[in-house]
């Protein structure tokens, strides 16, 4: 049996993010897991519970008990007794635990998530955390990874370092086009794909499936006259196409996303204004989705490591 608490330097670290990874691990390696976050924030809803609520029933795992409110975090009674009572029924319980370095005073392993942000500095890990067993170095930026990993080298605990990925930052197609105001061309459909990256359809000197097939999940924008780049564009990487000005679409392209389910988008706007208008977008991503926590675990056996991951979870 084994308990889990997960703490973070900072309100948005990704402990929901590691907890739900830590699940997906367990569930993967064939065992059982339960989630429990003993003190909510206030809210009427906990958007965290309720994520993990659905994934746990995705994968048939324990119901999760309600949590207790902010204000009574000082009186641990009642955490501890459902705590006790969650690792009688399973292998493992994950806690998520409070921002800051100080975790509540349950008896758990410890593991800190440091979220990098712009401007920081390499952080000196907080080693005098009670039984700390690991610390997630979170949202570091790619070019600086080695510098960080040879830099948090040697310490007693293990540490990963996980670059920012993609993956975790993506949109969906429905909040691609409720940012934009766009108009659906056609029914709307795969309104939760995942948009990593945006393309631009203009005057390309490659062949379409060489410029469009680099990526995956990815959004077209291009000017609605533009029948021809909307057509190399529509290949199985493209998510999306966002078509720019007042035209309207041909027939022919309105056909070919209707047999690809290849949502069309229509904004006013033309290019360049419609790419200016992503502008806080990516304010939007939502880390609390089944396939990023699918993703964050492959992230954590990469970068932590399987055997690290598989002695955390017994």
């Amino acid at each position: 049996m084994a308990v889990l608490q997960i703490v973070g330097n900072q309100s948005g670290s990704g402990k929901t993010s590691l907890a739900a990874a830590l699940l997906v691990a367990t569930n993967n390696a064939g065992k059982h897991a339960a989630y429990y976050k003993p003190f909510a924030d206030g809210r009427s809803a906990d958007s965290d519970v309720a994520f993990i609520s659905e994934l746990l029933q995705s994968i048939g795992g324990p119901a999760v008990p309600a949590p207790g409110n902010k204000s009574d975090s000082g009186d641990l009674s009642s955490a501890q007794a459902a705590t006790s009572k969650l690792e009688s029924e399973v292998g493992l319980v994950v806690i998520e635990g409070p921002d800051g370095s100080k975790p509540y005073a349950l008896e758990s392993k410890v593991i800190l998530v440091h979220r990098h942000l712009p401007g920081d500095g390499i952080p000196s890990i907080a080693t005098t955390i009670p039984n700390l067993a690991a610390v997630i170095v979170n949202a570091v930026p790619i070019h600086r990874r080695s510098e960080f990993t040879s830099s948090l080298s040697g310490q007693s605990v293990p540490i990963a370092v996980i670059p920012e990925s993609r993956e975790m930052l993506s949109v969906t197609v429905e909040q691609l086009a409720d940012h934009l105001g766009g108009q659906w061309v056609l029914g709307p459909v795969n309104l939760d794909a995942p948009i990593d990256r945006f393309m631009i359809g203009g005057n390309i000197m490659d062949e379409g499936p060489t410029y469009f097939g680099r990526y995956s999940n990815q959004a077209v924008i291009t000017r609605v006259e533009r029948p021809d780049i909307q057509m190399a564009s529509m290949c199985d990487k493209t998510c999306c196409l966002v078509l720019t000005g007042s035209g309207e679409p041909t027939d022919y392209i309105k056909s070919e996303a209707l047999k690809r389910d290849v949502p069309l988008i229509q904004v006013r706007t033309n290019t360049l204004d419609t790419a200016d208008a992503l502008a806080g977008l990516l304010d939007k991503a939502d880390a609390r989705t089944t396939k990023k926590a699918n993703h964050f675990a492959s992230l954590l056996e990469k970068y932590l490591g399987a055997e690290t991951v598989e002695l955390l979870l017994s």
